[in-house]
């Protein structure tokens, strides 16, 4: 029982993204050590991050701590609302080992050129919003990736440096589900340019929530800035009339926003027809502007404007 407690507080206190990684009593006989040791020197590619980052006015980090909660149909969908209200967009698509952003924007098949000013990312038909995904750099989409750790810290290093994105106001991240190498990577990366902080989407069930307390946690270690909780799926649009039913009780979501003191800044029903655009790779907010789901999207946008101002 002593060992299992000790273990447990050991991982808690582990302190990866500092100057101690590697080096502190708590890291003897952890398998990472020598990895930890190997990333405390100076980063040389820093500063070409840090100038390329600068012309991005605001950089959104959007977390799940669970798959399946349609993260990345926010990410896109967030895009899209922004980007119809005159801003300059991109997208990141970090999720290395199951990218979907390039069939939510309309740019799957595409191919990535690579310029003597960087890798220019692809130019979705929605909005031009400017889209990098390792999902654009596999010969066919039944490639699967195959990576450890450091090489996927690698590869998003170089979504962030070797991309020519230009001036942009939003930079949106796309991250995969959880708290792992990529999360690590790109906030210990986008440090130096301050970014403006985390989304965090979650479905309103008990096991999703739980996991929800684990990603909020993770934000307050690492200094992100927590902008809002969204909840997607809470409830069901009827395609043939348009009527709301509610899919599950929103009480936990509500409950967990007043524990933390985190604001909800969107609540979104699942609409077939939003599927099915989104399944075609369709402009969800251009095609579909009566939807709820648009709706509640570019008022969600709205208050992630003010919100980043504020901040600003």
């Amino acid at each position: 029982m002593e060992r299992s407690e000790k273990s447990s507080s050991d991982i808690s206190e582990c302190p990866s993204d500092s100057a101690e990684a590697g080096k502190a009593s708590v890291c003897e006989g952890c398998p990472g050590q020598a990895y930890c040791q190997s990333q405390n020197g100076v980063d040389p590619d820093q500063e070409g991050i840090d100038l390329r980052m600068g012309a991005v006015r605001h950089k959104v980090l959007v977390l799940s701590g669970k798959g399946g909660v349609g993260k990345s149909t926010v990410a896109s969908l967030l895009a899209e609302a922004l980007a119809s209200k005159s801003q300059k967009v991109g997208v990141i698509d970090l999720d290395i080992c199951g990218p979907s952003i390039p069939k939510l924007l309309g740019v799957e098949g595409k191919a990535i050129i690579n310029s003597q000013y960087g890798w220019k990312p692809l130019i979705s038909p929605h909005y031009n919003i400017k889209v990098m995904s390792v999902g654009s750099l596999l010969s066919s989409d039944t490639n699967s990736v195959v990576f450890r750790g450091p090489r996927k810290s690698g590869l998003i290093k170089r979504f962030i440096k070797d991309t020519f994105w230009g001036r942009l106001d939003y930079l949106i991240c796309d991250t995969p589900p959880g708290t792992s190498d990529e999360h690590l990577t790109v906030i210990k990366v986008l440090r130096n340019v301050k970014p403006d902080g985390a989304i965090i989407v979650t479905t309103p069930q008990a096991v999703a929530l739980a996991t929800i307390r684990k990603e909020i946690n993770f934000c307050k270690k690492m200094g992100v800035r927590i902008l809002g909780l969204v909840g997607n799926m809470e409830s069901y649009t009827c395609p043939c009339c348009g009527e709301v039913s509610e899919l599950f009780p929103s009480e936990g979501l509500d409950n967990l926003a007043a524990e933390f003191n985190i604001p909800i800044i969107g609540r979104l029903p699942l609409d077939q027809e939003v599927t099915k655009c989104c399944e075609m790779g369709s402009n969800v907010v251009a095609d579909m502007q009566t939807s709820p789901v648009t709706i509640r999207m570019l008022n969600m946008a709205e208050s992630i404007n003010s919100i980043v101002d504020n901040i600003s």
